[in-house]
């Protein structure tokens, strides 16, 4: 399986180029699409909108403001059931207080299906959809049209699209400092990622159906789904921080 990495800053430090070649990663270059995705600490969970490896987080006013009301986050225990938690709109994220040690957190915001009749394309239903898991160790059942979840092994994950596992989905993972690394996945829709560092990492997966459908009450003729799983590893070698955050660009753009 090929791993790539890239970096948000310009180069590596010589420490960090050796680990990457040690892992048999290359350079390779950053994402730009947007995406949402959870944080979790000290009993309060943050759904941010825009590019975690850019450190770019939308604001409110701002494009954070384009979607239709606060996400409902759905947080689960072991042994118990799921709770549905309000949350409310923060500065740079969608902010709910979380109780006890969730296993998992999960929201799926609600976007406006984009028009693009200008560019004589028909119209897109656009899913982000974001998940938290308290560890890699313990294997969670996807619920989500498009969800990337751990299976339970050594950093393995799992892409599955309407119940079924999706082979050769791209999945990439940014790690603590930025860099990413992106991996295929097999038939069974599994990829594995070293994690060499301790703290955040945010793994993606993207997926587009042309099947025509209905959301929100409105048409459209393509569905692109974007799905993210955030989880932080308390034990691995010191990493560098995240890059300057970046602006936000203006709401409607």
């Amino acid at each position: 399986m090929s791993m790539s990495m890239s970096c948000a800053t310009t180069s590596p430090r010589p420490w960090l180029a050796a680990v990457l070649a040690i892992a048999g990663v290359s350079a390779l270059a950053p994402a730009h699409a947007h995406q949402v995705w959870l944080e979790n600490a000290g009993g309060q969970a943050r759904l941010h909108f825009g590019e975690f490896n850019d450190n770019l987080r939308e604001t409110s006013p701002g494009r954070l403001d384009q979607f239709k009301g606060v996400p409902i986050l759905e947080q689960q225990r072991t042994g118990a059931p799921a709770q549905r938690v309000d949350g409310q709109l923060g500065k740079d994220a969608f902010v709910y207080a979380t109780t006890g040690t969730p296993d998992t957190l999960f929201a799926t915001p609600t976007y406006p299906v984009i028009d693009r009749s200008k560019r004589n394309l028909p119209a897109m239903y656009w899913q982000p959809t974001a998940r938290w898991v308290a560890s890699l160790a313990k294997p969670v059942a996807p619920t989500a049209p498009l969800d990337l979840v751990p299976t339970g092994k050594p950093g393995e994950l799992k892409v599955v699209y309407q119940g079924a596992p999706l082979p050769k989905a791209k999945v990439q993972l940014a790690a603590p400092s930025g860099w990413t690394r992106e991996a295929e996945a097999g038939e069974d829709g599994t990829v594995t990622f070293v994690t060499p560092w301790k703290g955040q990492y945010v793994a993606e997966v993207k997926h587009s159906d042309k099947t025509p459908g209905e959301a929100h009450g409105a048409p459209y003729g393509e569905a692109s789904y974007v799905t993210t799983l955030s989880f932080v590893l308390a034990e691995g070698m010191p990493s560098p921080s995240l890059p300057p955050a970046a602006t936000p660009a203006p709401a409607g753009r």
